[in-house]
């Protein structure tokens, strides 16, 4: 991506979510279940959720927004991350009118697939067009409360280095990393926990959302920089289904304090220390 490709103004009319402001701790993720509504109905008061995109469908089709479903006290974050078949056909417009009816308080916009199996050219495209979408959602959504929160893409470092430029350039310095698929595809911890040290050390200033992870034992490993998780462990945590709401809950609340409690704990990347080209705060 070209400088001249990428917005002149920091910030400038541009709904961009700052580490400060973005999520924390423990997100979940929910789907259009009863037993999943019936667990945020019964909640605590400062949940965070996560939904994706085909999910806000179902929801917007019924004719619900975020605050509808959720009530003003649960934080919603909405998610291109989806099926790739699903996603292949979804449109920026049509993504920017769900989001818009929906009024999440934050949207992952425009995932495109980067996978290592793929052409080095199609990877850099899709990053490319990750990153064009992600500019382009964020400016139409100016003015309104959503605020958008930015994937990390590339399998190199010279493809991750096209979000970097373009995250420093808008002052971005808080970011998503989308780790399902090392626990679908069999990749494995140890993989993921590489690549995070990586991206840390290439950008020790970014703060990061990890989607696909909430076991507190694995989480306490991971680089400080990664301040929230995101995922589906808490409806075995919860023993949703199984036990009286008010056990789901305590069991819940539990959960919530360990995550939080192992967010923060790892070691920081020696190379971190000596990058000076992270992105700024």
């Amino acid at each position: 991506m070209s400088q001249n490709q990428i917005p002149a103004e920091n910030n400038q009319g541009f709904n961009l979510a700052s580490a400060k402001e973005a999520p924390r701790g423990t997100v979940l993720l929910m789907e259009k279940q009863e037993s999943h509504d019936q667990f945020h109905r019964d909640g605590p008061s400062e949940l965070t959720v996560l939904l994706r995109l085909t999910t806000v469908i179902t929801l917007v089709n019924r004719g619900h927004t975020a605050e509808s479903w959720f009530g003003e006290n649960v934080t919603v974050i909405t998610t291109t991350t989806i099926n790739d078949k699903i996603l292949s056909k979804l449109e920026w417009v049509d993504e920017h009118q769900l989001v818009r009816e929906f009024k999440p308080d934050f949207h992952i916009p425009c995932d495109y697939p980067v996978y290592k199996e793929d052409n080095p050219a199609l990877r850099r495209t899709h990053v490319r067009n990750n990153l064009h979408g992600m500019i382009w959602m964020s400016q139409k959504l100016y003015g309104s409360d959503i605020k958008i929160l930015p994937l990390i893409k590339g399998e190199t470092p010279q493809e991750r280095h096209l979000c970097y430029q373009v995250f420093k350039h808008l002052g971005i310095n808080y970011g998503v990393f989308y780790g399902t698929q090392y626990f679908t595809a069999n990749i494995g911890f140890n993989t993921l926990l590489e690549d995070l040290r990586t991206i840390v050390s290439e950008a020790p200033d970014l703060r990061i959302m990890l989607i696909g992870l909430q076991s507190p034992r694995l989480l306490e490993h991971l680089p400080p920089n990664v301040v929230a998780a995101a995922g589906q462990r808490w409806i075995d945590e919860v023993q949703l289904r199984k036990v009286p709401r008010s056990e789901s809950q305590r069991l819940y609340k539990r959960m919530a304090r360990d995550i939080d409690s192992a967010l923060g704990r790892g070691q920081m990347p020696i190379l971190a220390w000596s990058n000076e080209a992270g992105v700024s705060a």
